[in-house]
Order: structure tokens, then sequence, then C-alpha cells
């Protein structure tokens, strides 16, 4: 006898992981119709999945999800929403809209439900462009603004191989995870010590002579941050990261230099750069706990700002080996977008990314992308990559580890032949670029002269692409920045999935 939906529930539970978050994730849940569950066309079915079943099954595969069902009509629902709009996270409508589309485009991250074997009433084109057709046949429609929909699809005839029925719920559960994962991002805090550069991200853009960054832009991206996601920055000022750096006991920043060096595979920086970059690990995480903050950036680069070059601080080593490897999301340079992308692909995933400078190769079909720091924990689990620590790529003591100075840096060789997804969200243009390489080892694409790892900086992920060169022809620094986000694993669809829900253009670059 086949299992039904509701039989498969435990099975779906067993292996399913959610992540914890500090509230849960309120969806606004209606069944616009009876699901093929009664008489018509064709009959009842003989086997057939309830609307009490289904949600009793949503209720015990998504952990941290209220579905708050309601039992009105389809136009006092869509008042309902709008007039409550802060208080659901989403929106889940099963079964035929019927001809009221508004409630599908609340603004909020809409799914909706096909029950298979139903008449296909939905107009999925609008769902997919909020645009009604010119050449519709009928006259004196709406174009809708907010398209934040996703489709699924439920067997609850239960006709399909079991597998399928439940491969089906499967999805459904999937897609209210990533309306749960963006309600989460709302609760992201991000710590910013900020350096020596008061534009935010002013590394990353690079233009003409004459173009500069608007004197409004960090009021701009901070306000955009805040109205997208709710997102908050909490702005920590330089003089506060030294004046707790003096605070910090030596002894506690030796003990966390130690385990780096007894994880490491090779060491070639000294130990006493290592213990100052561990030193300025434990600042960030005493500001990070002092102003629950949940993400760090940072574009500090000296313990106390005298300049001398014996004073140099980079903090790769502790973004990777101490942040990251905690499922605390961490970049340099302060790159806001970045750093969300981050958190989002871990919230995904479970896995850290890494940033780093972008080059491509074009006669070698190879994109490089290369910075201080690399996650050695790329599976997000608990395999780790050998590492080597190393002085860093910009210090002008980089072959004199021993003086005060050449700092730290890391090497790690990525697995090869794993997939990887380059991408970034840009907050300000609600864009997100994405696309898709192969790793490959670093060394056996370029085999002559100076080892490969000694140029430039010190940590790379180099991956075949598609076409480098009309990856090239689209790179763009005033516009999308020289930085961008490398995670391992082919994250298209999730990313695709996720732009959606948000409102977002979502640019497959390549193409």
């Amino acid at each position: 006898m086949k299992k039904t939906l509701f039989s498969l529930v435990l099975i779906l539970c067993s292996s399913l992981v959610l992540l914890a978050q500090n509230k849960n994730t309120t969806i606004f849940t209606i069944f616009t119709s009876g699901g093929c569950g009664c008489t018509g066309s064709g009959g009842p079915p003989l086997t057939f999945t309830t609307h009490d079943q289904v949600m009793f099954a949503l209720k015990q595969a998504c952990n941290g999800v209220d579905f708050i069902r309601y039992e009105g009509t389809r136009t006092d629902a869509y008042v309902e929403v709008q007039n409550n709009k802060d208080s659901y996270d989403g929106v889940l409508i099963i079964g035929d809209i019927g001809g009221d589309y508004r409630l599908a485009f609340t603004g909020l991250p809409t799914i909706v439900v096909y029950n298979l074997f139903e008449f296909m009433n939905q107009p999925y084109n609008l769902f997919a462009t909020g645009k009604v057709p010119e050449k519709t046949m009928l006259k004196g429609g709406t174009n809708y603004k907010d398209s934040k929909i996703l489709i699924a699809q439920l067997d609850r005839r239960n006709l399909c191989n079991p597998s399928m029925t439940e491969s089906m719920f499967k999805d459904l559960v999937y897609k209210v995870n990533l309306i749960k994962i963006i309600k989460e991002l709302k609760e992201t805090r991000i710590l910013m010590v900020k350096g020596a550069r008061d534009i935010i991200a002013s590394v990353n853009f690079r233009g003409d002579y004459n173009e500069s960054m608007p004197q409004d832009f960090n009021e701009r991206y901070i306000n955009n941050l805040t109205k997208l996601f709710g997102i908050e920055i909490v702005q920590v000022d330089y003089e506060e990261f030294y004046e707790t750096y003096k605070k910090i006991n030596i002894k506690n920043a030796e003990k966390v230099a130690d385990q780096w060096i007894k994880g490491a595979q090779k060491v070639e920086a000294s130990r006493s750069e290592i213990t100052k970059t561990a030193r300025g690990y434990l600042v960030l995480e005493t500001l990070r706990e002092k102003n629950n903050c949940n993400a760090v950036s940072t574009h500090i680069r000296s313990v106390n700002g005298s300049g001398k070059i014996e004073d140099r601080y980079n903090p790769g080593l502790g973004l990777e080996l101490g942040f990251k490897t905690r499922g605390i999301m961490a970049v340099c340079q302060n790159y806001p977008d970045i750093l969300i992308s981050q958190v989002l692909a871990y919230k995904l995933t479970g896995r850290p990314s890494m940033l780093g400078d972008v080059i491509y190769d074009i006669d070698n079909s190879v994109e490089i992308v290369l910075h201080c720091g690399i996650p050695i924990n790329p599976y997000g689990d608990e395999r780790r990559l050998p590492y080597w620590l190393r002085p860093h790529a910009e210090s002008p003591f980089r072959d004199k580890p021993e003086e005060p100075g050449s700092s730290t840096g890391m090497t790690v060789q990525w697995p090869v032949g794993e997939p990887v997804t380059f991408w970034e969200i840009h907050t300000l243009n609600r864009e997100i670029r994405l696309h898709t390489g192969e790793v490959v080892n670093n060394h056996a694409i370029y085999v002559g002269g100076e080892d490969i790892d000694n140029v430039m900086c010190t940590a790379k992920i180099i991956a075949k692409v598609v076409d480098a060169k009309i990856l090239r022809e689209q790179h763009l620094p005033s516009v999308y920045g020289i930085h961008t986000n490398v995670t391992l694993g082919d994250l298209r669809q999730q990313i695709k999935d996720i732009a959606t829900l948000i409102g977002f253009d979502m640019i497959e670059s390549g193409k």
C-alpha cells in the first residue's frame, strides 16, 4: 500500500535539521481550495491527505515555524495580511488562488502550492513577472509590484510513487525554511570596527579618476540594509579597539596562538606575530560580545595606530581560525554586502565562505579569488583542511618572518574537483550576482617560475569557469566592486530561490 504524505513525516523529521532562532517564524497560511478532497470532476479520491494532515506534517517537519491558519475568504485574508503585515514573516497559500490574486502579492515572501490534479487556474507567469501581458484576452487587470513568490506542489491524492510524493513535500519544507532564513537574517547584528577609512566598502569600489564615493554613502547604505533586511550595523571606532587591545591578557592570546600553531601543517610566521593576531582576535571577540553581535567586520591594520611597521596587524587568522570555525561569519575591509552574503550562505548550507579579490585568467579559463584568509572548514562540519601559517603578503618583511610587523597570513588548498559558487548580494542595486566553477589544483595550472602560493595574497581559490572571457567583460569595479564571495558547492538554485523571496533581481554572470 502506498505511503501517504502524512505517513512520510516521521521519515523526513529524522533527517531534517533546521537552524535555531530567537523567535519562531510566523507564516500566514490559508487553504484556498478543497485540494481534490471533495466530490467533483472525476469524483472523490480513493486516498487523500486532508488539510489537517498537511498542517500536522508541516508543523512536525518545520521546527521553529508557527503556521497561522486562516479560515476566511481570499479577499478577507488579503485584508488581514495587509493590516497586520508586521505580524507575519511570510504567506503560504495552498490551493487554487481563485479570482483574487492580491493575496499572492502582499510584499511578503510567499509560497503558492498547487494540489496535483486540480484544474490549473494559477497565473504562474504573473507570479514570476508581476506583469499582465499586453496580449491578454481579458482587459482591466492589475500589474503587481511585489512579486516574491515561489511555487510548490503536493500530491494529496497520493497518486505518485511514494518517493515522489515525499520529494514534493520535502521541497515545500525547504521553501518554508527559506522564509525562516530570511526572518533570521533580520536578526543579524554586524560589529563593524572602523579603521582610518570612514566610507564603508570604499576599498571595494574602484572607478575613474573623476569618480568619487557620494558623501552620503554611509547613511544611504546603512539605511538601505535596515529597510531591506532589518540588519543592524554597530559601528565601533578604532580607538576602542586600541584601548581594548591593551587590556587583553597576553597569556590568553598565547594560548590561542598555540592552538593555531598546533593545528597547522606548516608554520612560517613567527610565534610573536601569531600571538599578536590572536590578541587582536580576542579584542574583536570582546567587542562582539559587548555589543551583542553575531557577525564581524574590521578594517583595523594596527594594534595601536602608531603607524610603525612593528605594530602592523592583519586579522585574517582570527577571522578564519577563530570566528568561522565557531559559525560566526567575519570579513576584513568592512564589506557589509559580502558579509551578509556569507551569513546567508552559512544559514543555507552551514558552510563558511571566502572573501577575496577577483582575477580572471582567460587563457587558462580560470577565476582566481585571493585574500589574507580562507576557511579551513569549507564543508561546514568537523573536517579541517591542512593549513600553513605564513607572514602576510603585504608586509615589507614578508621574507623575514622574525621581524616585528611581518604579521600573518595563511595558505589552504580547497578540495580539487569540488564545485564552488562565486556570488555576492548588492543591496543598493537590489541584485544578486552568481556563477559557478570547479576547484583546480593551483600548482597544476601555474607550474613555471615562482611558487603560485607566494604570488600576491597567500590564500587563493582557483577554479575552472565556463567562460572567463565573458566574466571579465562583465567586470565593472565602480558598480560591483573588485571582491566576491566563494562558497563550496553549487548554490545556484538556493540563491535564486532566496533572490525571488526577497524581491532581488538574479543575475547569472558569465551569460
